[in-house]
This record gives structure tokens, sequence and C-alpha cells, in this order.
């Protein structure tokens, strides 16, 4: 029993381990036109110079509208450099000013045959996976339990850590997409989908900055550290030629903010990652193709 118990804990620490890391209008106006008088009428020169006038300032009204909505479009971020630039404006905002803030954080590990697809030891890998699950918080859980951050609180993992800012992704091409779009409420919503990355690692201690553009976004599982609680004490003993790695993609970040304020009204971020990875658990080869993981964190009732 405490060697199977050591088996199920060992593949519990490699997979639990990749989803808890990661939660001034002017109108033109026509010259005033003479009209030439004749028997008290105007003269048919002087009213086709009228009609004409008339015409002329439609025109320009026309235009001062048009000149209105675009100043209006203005206010909303339009490429992709500009979109990135208020992403990365507000969500430095609230990291200054230590906004406080209501964090919800659950994992999902997938069963599906698209999820999770294991050569060799299913049944051993299956049963560590289930085991695994009690390691993680559920949907249902974390929204019922939330962590609260009060203002002026620790704001390290907002939403990057070992780095004073909430953004440092200046690479637009870094981006699978990224959109914005006003709402109904006034309030304009950012989405943005980094491309695929595979073993990014978060910000260094004293860095400032990740070398990995998942890392400027997000602050995303270290392989590193992974190798290390897998190089120590128990899972060394058990676990032998473990060779993994850690795939990000469709890593998603969507902000609602208000564009008066550039406050954060919400914040929700989901991390996936494919893990594949082969190895010998007591003895044991294990070959897992491929096994999904998904981190969701959502932010709201931010306090600035």
């Amino acid at each position: 029993m405490k060697k199977l118990a050591a088996i199920l804990l060992t593949l519990a620490l490699i997979f639990a381990f990749a989803s808890c890391g990661a939660k001034n209008n002017e109108t033109t106006t026509a010259e005033d036109t003479s009209a030439a008088e004749t028997t008290g009428e105007i003269t048919t020169e002087a009213a086709t110079e009228a009609k004409e006038t008339e015409s002329v300032t439609d025109i320009s009204e026309t235009s001062a509208e048009e000149q209105t909505t675009q100043e209006e479009k203005s206010k909303i971020p339009q490429t992709d450099e500009e979109i990135l630039a208020a992403y990365t404006k507000v969500m430095n905002k609230a990291k200054n000013d230590k906004a406080g803030f209501t964090l919800s954080e659950w994992q999902e590990l997938p069963s599906d045959p698209g999820s999770r697809v294991i050569s060799k030891g299913n049944t051993l890998v299956g049963a560590a996976l289930n085991v695994a699950n009690n390691f993680m918080t559920s949907e249902e859980d974390a929204k019922a339990k939330p962590t609260v951050y009060e203002k002026g609180g620790d704001m390290a993992a907002f939403p990057i850590r070992n780095t004073p800012y909430g953004c440092t992704l200046k690479d637009t091409s870094a981006l699978k997409s990224i959109k914005c779009e006003e709402l109904s409420n006034g309030n304009v919503k950012i989405t943005l989908v980094l491309k695929d990355e595979m073993n990014p690692e978060p910000a260094p201690a004293g860095s400032g900055n990740s070398p990995s553009n998942t890392g400027k976004v997000i602050t995303p599982l270290s392989k590193s550290e992974i190798d290390e609680k897998l190089n120590g004490g128990i899972v060394s003993a058990v676990a032998k030629d473990i060779n993994y790695s850690l795939l990000f993609h469709d890593v998603t970040s969507t902000v609602v903010y208000n564009p008066e304020t550039d406050e954060i009204v919400s914040l929700n971020q989901t991390t996936r990652v494919t893990v594949s990875g082969s190895g010998k658990i007591a003895g044991m080869e294990i070959v897992v193709d491929k096994q999904e993981l998904v981190n969701n964190k959502e932010i709201t009732n931010l306090k600035y």
C-alpha cells in the first residue's frame, strides 16, 4: 500500500502541479450669397447660388456629424498596438494603485478522448489523475469561497509575479488574436489570445520581467520549479527518467474596464496546458501523449 501510495503521489504531483500553478465639433458654413433683386424677386442666377449654398451647408453638417462619430470612436483603441497599449495601461494602473479585488480560481482535468491520450500505463496514470483531482478546486467551491484581497495589500500575483507591472508584453506578433469592443453600458472589453508557447517561464525573482511572452501576461507554471520537486524527496526515489513538456496554448485574458477612469471592472484569464511525457514509476513505464489541464481565474469587485 505504501508503494502504491508513493506511485499515486508522484503522478499526482506531476499533473496537479501543472494545473494548480497556474488563476471639438466644427461646422463649416457657406459664405453669404448676395442676391440680385429684379422686380422684388430673386433672379434665376441668385436662386441657383442659394441652392448651391444650401447644398454645401448640408454637406458640411454631414461632415461634422461624421467627424463627431469618428472622435467618439477614437476613444476606443483601434489597431492591435493601441489595444495592447490600452490593456497594459489598465493592468498597470490596477497593480500600481494596489486595488482591492476578489479572486476565484479553479482547475479542470478534462478526461475526454480529445483531452487525454495515454500510450502506456493507462490504468496507473488514470488512477493517479483521479487522485490529482483532489488537489484541485472546483468552480463551484472557488466561487463559494473566493479569496479577498484588501486595497493596498499584496498585488504580487496580479496577474504576473515578480514584477511591479500588470502586463509587460509589447510585441503584438506574440498574439494569436486581440480585439476591443464597446459594451452597451459604455465600458470597454479587450480580449487577447496568446500564441502557443512551449515551457514558458514566469519572471524570475528580482528580474522584473519574464523571458517568455506567456509570462508577460500571466504567471505560467514553471517547469524549472516542477523539476526541483521531481528531483527531491520521495518523488525522486520513485520516479525515474521523467521527461515531459508543457505546451501553453490558447491562453486567454479578457478585461472589462471603464474608459473614463481606466479602472478594471473584471478580469478573466484561462490558461490551457497540454502535458506530454514519459518515465518510469517504481519500475513501471508510462507514456502520456496528451493530458489537457485548464486553470481559470476570475477577478471581480475591484476597489481603487
